[in-house]
């Protein structure tokens, strides 16, 4: 799907025929491809008749493969302004490689096919904008923080574009966007699950265990947004109540006062003469990842230190 919607722009749309047509077209263009190997243009169009899915059980990812990887290489070795031949190549190796379900090498060639498009056309041309956006739509199954962050960038490039580039009913595909958030809220929902905020107070090690927005029970994604989307009705019925613990499990509610001491201090720095490497300082905040086991054992204690507030 996502394939034919792109290369729409650049070739016309195969109409229906029967598999032993569509056979003999695809060995055709390969004929031609063979006698043309400098022609990319020739070998892309060789690669996609043996992907049509006209051929039906007769389709030749393989061979379709080879010739659109010919014809990533010419468009490599010759790159030309306006020309699509790259990104067209690297997405139609990339909707092969998914067929073959070998999907990391999906997503990088079709990474790579955007990318290809904005050297090819720039980036705020609508060809480049909605591969973005169908990449965050069709992939956020695959790899939904990699999807989100297209489709987020699909959204904000076309806001940034010249008006006649834009894509003009861009926001009928806001659920798309939506979809893709809520699949890598999932995926960082796991990825934070098991995490708390760590803090130094007096040289000391602590992390924190319940804020008046949030506790351990839940994961941390969130904790942050919950405060921030309060409404101040909420806000005046919450008890402003933090409740800390230190490396041993011994838990405290913390004062007022402690709280205004800038318990959660954090910054880094990072430096072109060094810059595989963040300057930070060993006791900034952060967060600390536990093992299921550990911050299983940790609930259970922050349960019982709870039953005893009430």
């Amino acid at each position: 799907m996502i394939l034919a919607a792109v290369l729409c722009c650049a070739t016309a749309t195969m109409a229906q025929m029967t598999q032993e047509q569509a056979l003999k077209e695809a060995e055709e263009k390969a004929r031609l491809a063979d006698k043309h190997p400098e022609n990319g243009k020739m070998n892309l169009q060789a690669a996609l008749a043996y992907f049509n899915s006209e051929l039906g059980e007769q389709k030749d990812l393989d061979r379709a493969l080879s010739y659109a990887v010919r014809a990533l290489k010419i468009a490599q070795e010759h790159p030309a302004p306006q020309d699509t031949l790259k990104g067209l190549s690297c997405l139609a190796i990339g909707m092969m490689y998914f067929q073959k379900q070998s999907y990391e090498n999906a997503l990088d060639y079709m990474d790579m096919a955007m990318d290809g498009f904005q050297e090819e056309l720039g980036r705020y041309d609508p060809v480049t904008i909605g591969t973005k956006l169908m990449y965050g739509f069709y992939m956020m199954g695959a790899n939904p923080t990699r999807a989100y962050m297209r489709a987020s960038e699909a959204f904000m490039d076309n806001a940034l574009a010249p008006k006649d580039k834009r894509i003009k009913n861009i926001d009928l595909a806001n659920i798309a966007l939506e979809m893709a958030l809520e699949r890598n809220l999932v995926e960082q929902t796991q990825y934070f699950r098991y995490a708390l905020p760590q803090f130094f107070k007096d040289g000391k090690k602590y992390f924190i265990v319940q804020t008046p927005y949030w506790n351990m029970e839940r994961p941390l994604v969130g904790w942050q947004a919950a405060r921030e989307l309060a409404t101040e009705e909420e806000k005046a019925q919450l008890k402003d109540e933090v409740i800390i613990c230190d490396e041993q499990g011994n838990f405290s509610i913390l004062t007022k006062e402690d709280q205004d001491d800038r318990m959660m201090y954090f910054n880094f720095t990072h430096k072109l003469k060094n810059p595989c490497f963040l300057e930070y300082k060993d006791d900034d905040a952060r967060i600390f990842f536990f093992n299921p086991k550990a911050h299983s054992e940790l609930l259970a204690k922050f349960r019982a230190f709870k039953a005893t507030l009430k």
